[in-house]
């Protein structure tokens, strides 16, 4: 993966008390906008570490409307 860009769709409001030591998971997309290829990673939490990591890889094409 040569990814120059990445993006992540944040947490607007969080319906239970906050706890950052309870499991969490993560999705950010990484863009090589060279390549035409998006990775999109699924990352899982537990106390604060990187307990696992899975995605996969699709080329895109994007352009003006």
């Amino acid at each position: 993966m040569n990814a120059d860009t990445y993006r992540f769709f944040g947490w607007d409001y969080m319906d239970m008390p906050a706890d950052a030591c309870s499991r969490h998971k993560a999705v950010v997309e990484f863009i090589d906008s060279h390549a035409k290829n998006v990775s999109r990673m699924e990352f899982v939490f537990e106390s604060g570490r990187v307990v696992s990591a899975t995605g996969w890889e699709r080329s895109y094409v994007s352009g003006r409307l």
